[in-house]
């Protein structure tokens, strides 16, 4: 059936929710992406102002606090420094600062100081998340805890299979370092040839990457890749790109970090893309590269760039996972998810999930500060209670899609003390901003969704705050130039902003749905209590 043609509306509400970073990135979360600057603001790149700028991302990430991280810089290095109480939000620091543009390396020196707990409190934990995750319970892995450090052992068939694994034992309580020492065992041979023919798709077809500035070589399955990248969240993005089916190890060394907004030679146009078998081809790729969604085939049909999902996966996570596979491929402007979850394992145990959720939540380090009350009903999860931040209140979301057996989650979760969210409104289901990765977002009944996994997005996840009441039009307007300014994501010398009673209009034209998404999320973190973006798409070139 021919699928009708979205509204410009629809387009822009959709690709707002999801522009990405983030991780971070996500990613969150995280991009290659070229700056994104005010064509009024001159100014330089200096090592104060990357300090200025990275300790602002981390003031506003509710995943980290940043009174506890040390920030300096030299000739472009950052160096983080300090104590959080656990990996994901030392990891959520590193990406914040790596997502910074000027950035040309990050050292980390921050230390892990977790709650205390015995040593076989956290095996146990990490083992059974691993074991109750739909995604890795079937991985053939066993894990010993020494000191509160983790060591995985054991044998998986990917590269992303592997790093998943760390993300969840990273994610339990009373962890300070996890060590993954898993073996990949690839169930084919594969030649360098075939090899580097995946690795250059990925790059090519990867929407926050311009592929064409990088040169993969495989020699014996080590895969070498030079060139230029625009920002150190690009970087690691590509390095995670190259990790297909065959690679034993990744050398990213070569890659030459320029900020491309900045050098005429590197705004090279990304190849257009005109046909919708092409994108299927690619989207159809990257869900069999995700660790999450593999494991089932979702269909896929692309008209007019617009890609449309169905069939049906085991679980909720891999639904939303699968949405933003396909949002992270260059030439889809939307991804309508039709996808059904179709548990599989015996019938519905309503109190056997209503106690898997509750664990979950309990060694989750991100709401060690949250009362949240939990229900199943008919595979439906309902969370009900009170947390501190959107960004909790995403984050409880995240953990209920994970739990194998529920199809949906209504979240009624209240967020106390009570922080303006651009989506915080009678609607359960967004509140938050998943940006690389990491804006932050989770599915809602119409498929909107950014995956808090760093593996689905190369930014890092942050709470979409609102402004302060006393910020006066022409500070909201320096705001928004500044985080142009310091963005490495998105590329737009033609952007003008303008700002009347707290109201940001943006005006014209990008290359990407990429960069409308992001100078959008910029404006709102600059201040402003809504924002009209009137910025065009130019889909014939991509920069």
């Amino acid at each position: 059936m021919k699928t009708l043609k979205l509204k410009e509306w629809a387009k822009r509400a959709a690709i707002g929710r999801w522009s990405a970073s983030l991780l971070i990135a996500a990613g969150i979360q995280t991009l290659v992406l070229p700056s994104l600057q005010a064509a009024t603001t001159e100014k330089e790149i200096t090592d104060s102002g990357i300090t200025t700028a990275v300790e602002g991302g981390l003031k506003l990430d509710k995943g980290v606090f940043p009174n506890d991280v040390d920030v300096s810089t030299s000739q472009g290095i950052v160096t983080l420094s300090g104590s959080v109480n656990n990996l994901l939000a030392k990891e959520r620091a590193v990406m914040a600062a790596k997502s910074i543009r000027g950035v040309r390396e990050v050292i980390d020196k921050i230390t892990v100081t977790p709650v205390s707990r015995s040593d076989e409190d956290i095996r146990k934990d990490i083992q059974t998340a691993l074991q109750q995750d739909p995604a890795t319970e079937s991985y053939q892995t066993t894990v010993s805890v020494q000191g509160a450090v983790a060591t995985l052992t054991g044998s998986v068939g990917t590269y992303a299979e592997k790093q998943l694994a760390t993300r969840i034992a990273n994610g339990v309580k009373g962890v300070k370092e996890v060590r993954n020492d898993v073996t990949i065992n690839y169930m084919a041979k594969r030649t360098d040839s075939e090899i580097a023919a995946d690795v250059k798709a990925r790059l090519q077809w990867d929407i926050w990457i311009n592929g064409g500035l990088i040169s993969p070589v495989v020699k014996g399955g080590k895969v070498t890749l030079t060139g230029t990248i625009g920002s150190v969240i690009s970087k690691s993005r590509a390095f995670d790109d190259a990790w297909v089916n065959g690679v034993t190890s990744v050398d990213d060394s070569g890659l030459k970090i320029e900020s491309l907004a900045h050098n005429d030679a590197q705004q090279k146009s990304k190849t257009a893309i005109s046909s919708d078998s092409e994108i299927k081809q690619a989207v159809q790729a990257a869900l069999r590269f995700d660790a999450r969604v593999s494991a089932f085939s979702p269909d896929v049909t692309v008209e007019d760039g617009v890609v449309i999902l169905g069939g049906s996966v085991g679980n909720l996570k891999a639904k939303t996972a699968a949405a933003q596979d396909a949002k992270n491929v260059v030439g889809v402007s939307l991804v309508e998810n039709h996808l059904k979850v179709r548990p599989t394992g015996g019938s519905a145990d309503a109190a056997a999930m209503e106690k898997q959720l509750k664990a979950a939540l309990l060694w989750d380090p991100f709401l060690d500060s949250s009362t949240i009350d939990v229900a199943v009903i008919n595979r439906v999860a309902y969370l009900s209670g009170a947390v501190d931040s959107s960004f909790q209140k995403a984050e409880a979301q995240d953990v209920a899609s994970r739990i194998k057996g529920v199809v949906q989650v209504r979240n009624h979760l209240k967020v106390e003390p009570e922080y303006y969210s651009i989506y915080d409104s009678d609607y359960d289901y967004y509140n938050g901003y998943y940006y690389p990765d990491y804006d932050y977002g989770y599915y809602d009944d119409y498929g909107y969704y950014g995956s808090p996994d760093y593996n689905q997005s190369p930014y890092y996840i942050s709470e979409m705050s609102g402004p302060q009441p006393y910020l006066s039009d022409e500070q909201i307007k320096k705001n928004i130039e500044n985080r142009f300014f310091w963005s490495p994501f998105v590329d737009s010398d033609d952007i003008k902003v303008t700002v009347d009673g707290a109201v940001a209009t943006l005006t014209g034209t990008v290359g990407t749905w990429v960069g409308w998404g992001e100078a959008d999320k910029d404006a709102r973190k600059g201040g402003a209590t809504a924002v009209l973006n009137r910025v065009t798409v130019n889909k014939g070139h991509w920069w």
